[in-house]
């Protein structure tokens, strides 16, 4: 689950899968977006696509 809305995140690697086929890797993360994850929830859980999404469209 996504740490910031709670939603699926879609991550193949906790599905079992490669970490490869996940779509987080082929994407980058500006580093500002992970500051928005609660402490408690970092290095847990990865953000969904669409919040990233919305960060990058926020910040831009």
């Amino acid at each position: 689950m996504c740490p910031l809305c709670g939603e699926s995140n879609a991550c193949a690697y906790a599905e079992g899968k490669p970490h490869s086929e996940c779509w987080c890797g082929h994407v980058s993360f500006p580093e500002g977006v992970f500051e928005r994850i609660p402490a408690e929830k970092r290095g847990k859980s990865c953000i969904c696509q669409q919040c990233l999404e919305k960060y990058v469209r926020k910040h831009e």
